[in-house]
């Protein structure tokens, strides 16, 4: 059985062309199923796991990278399978597990090629799927107790990546990379200089820097520690994805 999880953003009259094109098509594939458009109105982990509770194995995520981000944080755990629909051409997500954007990402759903995926998680109580980002300016990380890197000034980026950087990074792991900045009148460069790999990490400093949740574009504040937990979800990916 499949539920469909459309964003509120979706409302719009422009995305309405787009929509009745998806549900078409999922008419043709046989996989249409039961519609919940959220709202701020609307308890939607309650709702959710009714349904859950009332038999559904499949939730379908229609939107953006924001929409996964939030909704994954309401159903990790739980007995189901994933499916993402994005509505845009500029979903990190949808290229690294290889889902086209619109009706096409139909097709890909109905292919069900079902991987596990692991998530990065937030002081043990919040999920992200693919990086955070921060200035390491007066930034100290720690990395699995094991060692230690310190920033002086502003001259670093710093990516705690869960998906998509490296094709090479192990599972169950986090990768982080930093980047190098080189500043002029007219031009900033960056250049990747090292890179690390952790289970867990902490963040901290002299003072409280704001690092950025890249999936949901939303900030969050030091001192953090960041983890890993290997196939926290199931979701239906393409055959190109890159992980």
């Amino acid at each position: 059985m499949y539920y469909y999880l459309y964003d509120s953003f979706l409302n719009k009259k422009k995305y309405q062309q787009q929509l009745a094109r998806i549900e078409s098509r999922l008419t043709d594939l046989g996989i249409n199923g039961k519609i919940n458009r959220l709202s701020f109105l609307k308890n939607v982990k309650q709702v959710i796991h009714e349904e859950i509770r009332h038999g559904v194995k499949t939730v379908v995520i229609v939107g953006d990278d924001k929409t996964f981000n939030e909704i994954i944080n309401l159903v990790a755990g739980e007995d189901v399978v994933l499916g993402f629909i994005p509505v845009a051409n500029n979903s990190a997500i949808a290229q690294i597990l290889d889902i086209p954007s619109g009706e096409a990402a139909c097709n890909t759903l109905s292919g069900r090629i079902i991987i596990p995926l692991d998530l990065g998680i937030i002081n043990h109580n919040y999920y992200f799927t693919t990086a955070l980002e921060f200035i390491g300016d007066k930034t100290n990380i720690n990395c699995d107790d094991n060692y230690f890197i310190s920033f002086e000034n502003k001259n670093n980026i710093i990516n705690i990546n869960n998906l998509g950087v490296t094709k090479d990074k192990p599972s169950a792991y986090l990768e982080i990379i930093i980047k190098n900045i080189k500043r002029s009148l007219f031009v900033k460069k960056e250049s990747t200089v090292s890179s690390f790999k952790a289970k867990r990490i902490r963040v901290s400093g002299d003072r409280s820097i704001p690092i950025f949740l890249v999936d949901e574009k939303k900030i969050i504040k030091t001192p953090i520690e960041v983890g890993i937990e290997p196939k926290k979800i199931k979701i239906i990916a393409g055959k190109k994805r890159k992980i």
